[in-house]
């Protein structure tokens, strides 16, 4: 019998020590069964393979990280510069307002199914016929992976390709640039704001490649500073209320009154949507990151819960206070900064000097922006790292490993072959960091360079057109296209005949659905109604009357486009070296469990061997006959596994 297939009756306790394997000094955690140790240590010296460590313990994110996470990722950029798109699009209070409720409803439900996603999928099948779930990060690449199990790569290609595009701080990157020259009072060019938004986003990726700790470090302060941030507006713009404007503002009978300006299209409304699921649509980072949060069946929900929930109400007062103090004619203005309107008519009515005033705004809106991106590189690095464990990327296991970085030796792979017989907990995925920060920069560079390009002959420069086209791109084709597949795919889930979809979730069957009719729907209008054009509006909003209205939705789709192309491109690249060369590529994933108390906490990822081989090619027959038994993975894979409390499962294939 195959070493592997062997079945554990007995584990060391958690505190006990394995023997070590003869002939290494590899120190592995405690309580593993030997058999895993050998397996790890031989994967360490294969060159065809890595040996990822995740981090769980003092090494992980505790509830208080997870929310500060999603406190950073959503409280950015948007809150800003969203308003004035919504009230302009709109051009009444009460439709206005129902646009952000509409985000809480989208953001509300949506965690709902990611939550329920993150705590079922992937689903292990041990020995015993017992299925198990673990918490996986990679959020949509490993619920898509197991919607569409075929064709092969599919799912893996188009998503991953379109998250190395999509994946990117460059908004926020901009964002700080402009709002950190606004607080120092310094004219705004397009050098400066290039060299500041690339130096922001150089600081992230190497802080997240030499230290995991002070990254996680800086997520809690700068969430904890953002939030208090929110409510320090909160108590001025409660301070400062006009009752005067807030009566004209909410009064029953212009709330929702129509004017000569009022939009008869649908188009504006879309764009106002998206415009809201911009600052929303960071309500499930913590799943980019799942497998890294300490004790993730107790902590993940109720923290992620916590954390949307309280940023929803704060959205929600923030723009009522918005529409109680800034009198219509403001709102309604295209390009109005209605956030430093707010601050100039609170706090500066406190303040003789406006510049100050001005000063000020800029500086939260820099601590907002630089918050987003510290925290959207650390989250977005683990999903590229996780594509790239699939092997669709040329050189994938250098951008699937983490990195050791010490002064003496730079960064260094895990695992070392020949030296280093040591895994830290602190390593971190500097490849695809590294990836994550060339792609920034080349989308800063065309954002900010292209604008300063058409704007010069006007002799003033406006980020505008280029941060709105990203923007509008970002929120449509990272998030809008995404989550619609979601709840379209969880709807089946939950409504297609025969599924036992219910028996595997532990979201009640009736929340389940609600979610998902809700989060479907909230999607659906936006994807479809943004391609409606409205001849009045032959340009995007806040793009200077130079970028076309649809431009961004036709950028996001190009981009889905050529992943889709990409896919195609790699199987047939596949094809070709099956056929002339008689190789398959062999992708194993082999993760290695610990399932504490007895398994009934379910399973937790302690390690990960990847290995990326090109192998003889087998003909399905003689393969079939050649092949040993195994167990079925619930995702579409095989898998085998001993036991519940240290299991090592496989899953594999060969394409």
């Amino acid at each position: 019998m195959d070493q592997n297939q062997r079945s554990v009756t007995s584990d060391p306790e958690p505190g006990s020590t394995p023997a070590p394997a003869a002939g290494t000094g590899v120190r592995w955690r405690r309580g593993l069964d030997p058999r895993d140790v050998d397996r790890l240590n031989q994967a360490r010296e294969d060159r065809s393979a890595i040996v990822e460590e995740i981090p769980v313990d003092k090494a992980s994110l505790g509830a208080f990280s997870v929310a500060c996470l999603l406190f950073n990722r959503m409280i950015g950029s948007g809150i800003f510069n969203s308003s004035t798109v919504v009230f302009y699009n709109t051009q009444s209070i009460g439709v206005s307002l129902l646009m952000w409720l509409y985000g809480v409803a989208m953001a509300l439900s949506g965690l709902v199914l990611y939550i329920e996603l993150g705590l079922t999928i992937p689903r292990y099948q041990l020995k015993d016929g017992t299925k198990i779930s673990t918490p996986r990060s990679g959020a949509e690449l490993v619920y898509f992976n197991y919607f569409l199990k075929v064709p092969k790569y599919l799912a893996t290609c188009v998503f991953g390709i379109s998250f190395l595009v999509f994946g990117n701080t460059a908004t926020n990157s901009v964002a700080f640039a402009v709002a950190a020259l606004q607080a120092a009072g310094t004219t705004s060019d397009a050098g400066r704001i290039v060299g500041i938004a690339i130096a922001v986003n150089t600081f992230s990726c190497l802080l997240h490649s030499m230290s995991r700790k002070w990254g996680i470090w800086l997520n809690n302060l700068l969430g904890s500073l953002k939030l208090l941030m929110l409510v320090v507006m909160i108590i001025f713009g409660l301070a400062f209320l006009d009752r005067g404007v807030s009566d004209a503002n909410f009064s029953s009978e212009t709330s929702f009154s129509r004017t000569p300006e009022t939009p008869t299209g649908v188009h504006r409304y879309a764009e106002a949507l998206i415009y809201v699921v911009f600052p929303f649509g960071g309500f499930h980072q913590a799943n980019y990151v799942l497998a890294e949060i300490r004790d993730p069946r107790r902590n993940f929900a109720w923290a992620s819960s916590l954390g949307v929930g309280l940023i929803c109400v704060l959205f929600m007062v923030v723009n009522v206070l918005y529409a109680a103090i800034i009198p219509k004619e403001v709102l309604f203005q295209p390009d109005k900064d209605i956030a430093l309107e707010f601050f100039m008519r609170t706090i500066g009515r406190a303040s003789s000097d406006p510049s100050r005033v001005q000063a000020a705004c800029g500086a939260l809106r820099a601590l907002s922006a630089v918050g987003n991106v510290i925290v959207f590189t650390f989250t977005a690095a683990r999903v590229k790292q996780e594509v790239a464990k699939e092997g669709i990327f040329p050189f994938s296991l250098y951008l699937a490993s983490s990195y050791d970085f010490s002064l003496r030796h730079g960064f260094r792979r895990l695992p070392a072959h020949k030296a280093g017989h040591h895994l830290h907990t602190q390593k971190a995925p500097a490849a695809a960091l590294a990836l994550h920060w060339t792609v920034t920069t080349i989308l800063i560079l065309a954002c900010v360079l292209g604008t300063a390009a058409e704007t010069a002959t006007e002799g003033t420069f406006s980020h505008l057109p280029g941060y709105s086209l990203l923007a509008m791109a970002y929120a449509y084709g990272l998030d809008i296209i995404w989550f619609a597949i979601i709840g379209v795919a969880m709807l089946r889930l939950r409504l297609w005949p025969g599924s036992k979809w219910r028996y595997k979730s532990p979201v009640p069957h009736a929340l389940g659905v609600a979610a998902a009719v809700v989060f479907t729907a909230t999607n659906a209008f936006p994807l479809i109604a943004i391609w409606v054009p409205d001849p009045a509006q032959p340009f995007m909003s806040r793009s200077n009357d130079r970028v076309p209205w649809f431009a961004s939705q036709t950028m996001a789709l190009a981009i889905v486009a050529a992943a889709a192309a990409y896919w195609a491109g790699f199987r047939f690249y596949l094809w070709h070296r099956r056929t002339r060369y008689s190789e398959v590529l062999k992708v194993t994933r082999s993760p290695v469990f610990w399932g504490g108390q007895g398994g009934r906490k379910g399973l937790v990822l302690l390690y990960e061997i990847i290995r990326l081989q090109w192998k003889d090619w087998v003909p399905e027959d003689k393969k079939q006959a050649e092949s040993v038994e195994m167990s079925v993975l619930d995702g579409g894979q095989g898998s085998e596994g001993r036991d519940w409390r240290t299991s090592t499962l496989r899953q594999s294939g060969a394409y």
